[in-house]
């Protein structure tokens, strides 16, 4: 009932959980349910997040590739109210509120986003996380990261996980961590660092101006058709790692802990116009086996958008959490998770097959009185909403005829329902 309840939109004035239209309940009793669940610290929020682990598992099964992808990345979640618990000061003093982590699975065969594997809420004081029901202390974004992925190649999936992080992750020392387990990863490259090519020391962005580039395929950019050309060539990092720890004694910076070069692939993927004009360059790194070929290593990177997608599915586009009156970080990650819970459903209807459910997605989004571009897959904040009209239009036929359903429109429209 609670993933249900988050199918319906959210909206700035009308914050709290909406409840599927009954006669045989009031709104009162379903807040004070709600109310009970979310702030229950007897609910671990490993729980919460097993059925969405357990969805993952039987989804990710059915693709065809043999890789799964995992994006991960940072997010903002802002509290202007001092209601709110442990508000956590993230840059100046009125950038306040509680910082999301979240590990994204996504369909390496279609790009379409499967589940959320694993959510952190940082407040001031401690992490709450789905992937430890230990509270724990705040860490450097990438000494977190790097201890969720180890807990996240634990779960045990059946497909190898390619760890995907924009350019926060080019760093060396978790870089070198994280190949020495033996997990992959792909990671868009500063290109002010400093790599060895060809016997000599040469900034990322300097390698990338020498390297010969093919056109792929046209795609369109903000906008415009722009030609898509993929390069990739092999080179070697050897700078020393500098940690953003600080001493316990003296406050400063650790020392520069040096490591073994590690051999990575250089993937660069170049945009221009008709002209040849440069548009935009993305340098990747990677450490995935050279059967990979380039050209899919650059649509993978181009996937990781989905978790941004993601995030704005909690937020503007759909679930509205920055309005959310939950006043505790605790109880508001509960309540994310029963969201994400509803993006994992709505999500495998995007990836379902078949003309029965494209026939399903169409009716849902006509629901939503959207409106879609041509051509264009139904998009997940159009099916949410369709799919709370349609579960409130089911309740709402479970408990009246059809004739009283059109009686009660007629008494409410009056003449209007004539035009």
């Amino acid at each position: 009932m609670l993933v249900k309840q988050h199918m319906t939109p959210s909206d700035p004035l009308a914050c709290a959980i909406k409840d599927v239209a009954s006669a045989q309940k009031t709104t009162f009793a379903t807040t004070q349910a709600v109310w009970r669940f979310l702030n229950n610290d007897r609910i671990a929020f490993s729980q919460l997040n097993e059925p969405i682990i357990a969805l993952a598992r039987e989804e990710i099964t059915r693709s065809a590739h043999q890789y799964a992808l995992v994006a991960h990345d940072w997010s903002r979640l802002h509290y202007a109210h001092p209601s709110k618990e442990q508000r956590r000061q993230m840059t100046h003093k009125t950038d306040v509120g509680y910082e999301l982590r979240s590990s994204l699975l996504i369909d390496a065969a279609s790009g379409l986003p499967v589940a959320p594997l694993g959510q952190t809420l940082t407040d001031s004081t401690y992490c709450h996380s789905t992937l430890n029901d230990a509270r724990s202390e705040p860490l450097t974004h990438l000494d977190a990261l790097t201890a969720d992925i180890t807990r996240l190649e634990a779960l045990g999936f059946d497909k190898k996980m390619v760890h995907i992080i924009d350019r926060e992750g080019d760093s060396i020392g978790h870089m070198r961590t994280l190949s020495e387990q033996g997990f992959y990863w792909l990671i868009r490259g500063k290109e002010g660092h400093r790599v060895q090519y060809q016997g000599k020391t040469k900034k990322v962005g300097e390698v990338a101006d020498e390297l010969r580039f093919q056109v792929q395929k046209t795609v369109n950019y903000k906008g415009k058709k722009a030609h898509l050309a993929v390069s990739e060539t092999g080179v070697s990092i050897t700078r020393a790692a500098q940690s953003k720890q600080k001493d316990k004694d003296t406050n400063n910076r650790v020392p520069k802990q040096p490591g073994k070069a590690l051999a990575v692939r250089l993937v660069v993927v170049r945009l221009s116009d008709d002209e040849g004009k440069e548009l935009g360059r993305w340098t990747l790194l990677t450490n995935t086996e050279e059967a990979i070929r380039c050209d899919e290593i650059a649509q993978w990177y181009y996937w990781r958008w989905n978790i941004e997608s993601f995030f704005k599915l909690l937020k503007s586009a759909g679930h509205d959490v920055g309005s959310w009156l939950q006043r505790s970080a605790r109880a508001i990650l509960r309540r994310l998770l029963i969201a994400s819970m509803a993006c994992v459903l709505v999500w495998r209807l995007q990836r379902s097959e078949g003309e029965e459910n494209a026939r399903a997605r169409r009716l849902i989004c006509r629901l939503s009185g959207r409106q879609q571009k041509r051509g264009r897959l139904e998009s997940a904040p159009a099916l949410l909403a369709g799919l709370s009209i349609l579960l409130n239009t089911l309740m709402l036929l479970s408990e009246y005829t059809p004739e009283e359903l059109t009686l009660l429109a007629a008494r409410a429209l009056g003449q209007l329902g004539d035009v």
